[in-house]
């Protein structure tokens, strides 16, 4: 059985403020038809909606056999922007909280925790959708991103207390960190080194380290496009691409479980014609989606 988990900031509605225009949510929601139909994404997680963008994008998309849960949840006056689209063969829908973290008067989203019964196992998956603040309001390596690491790493921990061991955890979005920021790489612990995570189970794996670089290799003589992270700023100085949207795995999907990560299948989904729009100046769209895939060992090997 394979189960595959995507996300994509659509930014269609940032902080819930709609502001794309018919045309790009036209094109918007090919990428998503796209995503479900052609790449057979069973999990989509979706930053920058509206419950009205997705019921728009369901209507004009007509996708059958998926559910979608509404993530734009208000906790106080902080506003959630997230969805998911889940396929109900593979998953069930189980519950839906919000992790908010207080900082003196302010709070701060940290995440959507959705978990998911996986049908004919006995299994849960818990998973953490993120949208952490643009590094226009929250600086890098701030206080503030180093506590949303901290946060999402204790309800991490809490719930392998339930278990008495590591949880099937999956975190996704875009945290507006890449891979090797303190938030991440320090706080969270979401490290590169399998080898270290066999050593300490706790230690998440984020397979995003592969993806800091150019997509494909430079050779002489052979002219090539290919785009190195998975979101565009268009203004960037000392580079203009950044890693910024990550999956990250729990140690159970490393091989001490039934369920593993089959990382060959972990990308930064460049698509063709959409990647000229998150080139072009002046348009919404700056993040490509990434995927990654899951795999269950059957009992006959």
């Amino acid at each position: 059985m394979r189960i595959s988990f995507s996300w994509w900031n659509t930014s269609l509605s940032p902080l819930g403020r709609r502001r794309a225009t018919g045309e790009q949510k036209a094109i918007a929601f090919e990428v998503i038809k796209y995503l479900v139909t052609q790449v057979g994404v069973d999990c989509l997680a979706l930053g920058e909606v509206t419950v009205e963008d997705v019921e728009e994008m369901i209507t004009s998309t007509g996708l059958n056999g998926y559910e979608f849960v509404d993530g734009t949840l208000n906790s106080g006056r902080l506003q959630f922007d997230t969805g998911l689209l889940y396929r109900k063969e593979k998953l069930q829908l189980v519950n839906l909280t919000s992790l908010v973290s207080a900082r003196g008067s302010r709070s701060m989203k940290v995440a959507n925790i959705i978990d998911f019964f996986v049908p004919n196992t006995e299994r849960l998956f818990h998973v953490f959708v993120s949208h952490w603040p643009s590094r226009i309001w929250c600086k890098q390596n701030s206080a503030d991103r180093h506590l949303l690491g901290v946060r999402l790493r204790d309800a991490v921990l809490e719930l392998n207390k339930l278990y008495d061991g590591p949880a099937h955890t999956i975190l996704l979005g875009d945290f507006n960190d890449e891979p090797f920021d303190s938030s991440l790489s320090e706080q969270l612990l979401a490290v590169r080194d399998r080898n270290l995570i066999q050593k300490d189970p706790t230690l998440l794996y984020n397979p995003f380290w592969r993806h800091l670089g150019e997509a494909i290799p430079q050779e002489p003589g052979i002219p090539c496009r290919s785009y190195s992270g998975s979101c565009f700023h268009k203004s960037g100085i000392e580079t203009k691409w950044r890693t910024f949207d990550q999956i990250i795995f729990s140690s159970t999907f490393l091989g001490s479980s039934e369920w593993h990560l089959n990382e060959k299948y972990t990308q930064i989904l460049q698509l063709h014609p959409f990647d000229t729009f998150v080139i072009k100046p002046n348009e919404i769209f700056d993040h490509f989606p990434v995927i990654s895939v899951i795999e269950r060992e059957e009992a006959n090997g």
